[in-house]
């Protein structure tokens, strides 16, 4: 009985690590306790124990899903979640050396199947998006499955031999140094980041036709010394293309700004909808257009479409979205850059593909449909992760916030307040990528999976 309750509270240490709470240091008490834990259980032991810990973990960090759909699907959601994280008890874990790397590696695998599997992944909630101020210099090098592997082998390490508590010294010592792999282009753009606001959380936040769009018209400055205007997802409530209100007001505003503006809009096909991150020049012309290629599992599309209208109704109200098929940089005075739209910074190797010749990112999102809850920290957490891995700085615009700019390094710049019209001006920095990774998640599948192999039969060796 004490096991269990340690395992519920491993889980809400796991927790603890990520917003509204957002201690670092939780997320090695965590792990740490959960490997004291399942070492040298049997397998229903560890299984159970596991499973407990991942919904001790997954219930209140996904909480925000159930604000306007109820709690079944935020349930399902979080059991769903659990019972992957519970996989961490399928291989022995003995008190050793050995059994620290199985479990480390065990643990980072996992996250790496969620953020995958199933219906394209969901990668929220990982070790990796938490240390960005306590390991910050090793994100350009490892990425943020190496920051999961790291952060996870020192925590069981200590348990199995305290004294190995030393190295931790070093590694947050470094943390303090700005050492970037990357170089600066010496290029900069003034931006204003519009957070136009909604009149009314929820997913009925665009119920009125046009009022979104009118809301970040006027929360724009007409009068600015900005190279660039940015908008956030969904900023336009009605396709701006077709709809002849929106067109003539987003060309009368450029008219009046005679700046670039871009624009995060919902457009309308015969075949579905399009999330598009659209550019216009200060002539209105409309210069490029990129379609959101990573589409969100039920909420941009319904898998499962009939067992899903069964749990949910509002299941019915979502027509399926038609993804992109390839990433387009936009351009504004010689700075290329790259627009990932609201769930597109999950996955790493989709991410990593969109930073190929950008030089730096929006992150154009919508969280009115998450009310007030923190699933906007949370998201700001996991790009600042991203930031501080791919060394380049973002601007990230939001209908209610968080807006904010965020540096190289994955520091947190500026912040507007949320819920409320902002034109927060930015002065972002364009860098030139120079370097070296362990890119991409299947390679990580390889060197883990080797790893674990090795350390298993080690443990059976060491016996």
């Amino acid at each position: 009985m004490k096991k269990i309750g340690l395992a519920i509270a491993s889980g809400l240490l796991l927790f603890a690590a990520f917003p509204p709470f957002t201690l670092w240091p939780a997320a090695f008490f965590g792990a740490g306790l959960l490997f004291f834990l399942l070492a040298d259980e049997k397998l229903s032991r560890r299984f159970l124990l596991a499973l407990l810990a991942g919904g001790a973990f997954f219930a209140p960090l996904l909480h925000w899903s159930s604000i306007y759909v109820g709690a079944l699907p935020w349930l399902i959601l979080a059991l769903g979640e659990s019972l992957i994280f519970s996989l961490i008890a399928l291989a022995p874990i003995k008190r050793s050396i050995y059994g620290a790397i199985v479990f480390a590696s065990s643990f980072t695998l996992i996250e790496l199947l969620r953020m995958k599997a199933p219906f394209g992944g969901f990668g929220w909630g990982r070790i990796g998006f938490t240390q960005v101020d306590s390991l910050q210099m090793f994100y350009p090098i490892i990425g943020v499955v190496g920051i999961s592997f790291i952060a996870l082998s020192l925590s069981a390490l200590v348990i199995v031999r305290p004294k190995f508590a030393f190295l931790f010294v070093p590694i947050f010592a470094f943390s303090f140094f700005d050492i970037n792999p990357n170089t600066s282009l010496g290029k900069s753009l003034k931006i204003v980041a519009v957070q136009g606001s909604v009149p009314q959380l929820g997913l009925e936040f665009n119920q009125r036709a046009l009022a979104v769009l009118n809301n970040h018209i006027d929360a724009t400055p007409k009068q600015s010394s900005a190279d660039l205007i940015i908008w956030p997802e969904n900023a336009s409530d009605v396709d701006p293309i077709t709809n002849l209100k929106a067109r003539q007001g987003i060309a009368n505003l450029i008219k009046e700004i005679k700046k670039p503006l871009l624009i995060g809009a919902v457009e309308q096909r015969g075949s579905g909808p399009l999330n598009s991150s659209l550019l216009y020049g200060a002539d209105g012309e409309l210069l490029s257009r990129y379609v959101k290629q990573d589409l969100a599992p039920f909420g941009e599309y319904i898998p499962l479409r009939s067992i899903s209208e069964m749990i949910s109704p509002l299941a019915r109200q979502v027509r399926d979205f038609i993804p992109g098929d390839n990433w387009v940089k936009h351009r504004v005075n010689n700075i290329d850059f790259q627009s990932l739209i609201c769930f597109e910074v999950l996955d790493d190797d989709h991410i990593q593909s969109g930073a190929v010749n950008a030089e730096f990112f929006v992150a154009q999102t919508n969280n009115a449909t998450f009310g007030d809850s923190y699933q906007a920290a949370q998201q700001l957490q996991i790009t600042r992760a991203r930031a501080a891995e791919l060394s380049r700085q973002f601007a990230v615009v939001s209908t209610t916030g968080l807006t904010a700019h965020i540096d190289q390094n994955g520091n947190v710049l500026t912040v507007a307040e949320q819920f409320r019209p902002v034109a927060l001006e930015i002065e972002i920095e364009a860098f030139k990528d120079r370097a070296t990774r362990v890119r991409g998640s299947f390679l990580w599948m390889g060197i883990l999976s080797v790893l674990w192999l090795l350390c298993v039969f080690g443990q059976r060796r060491s016996r």
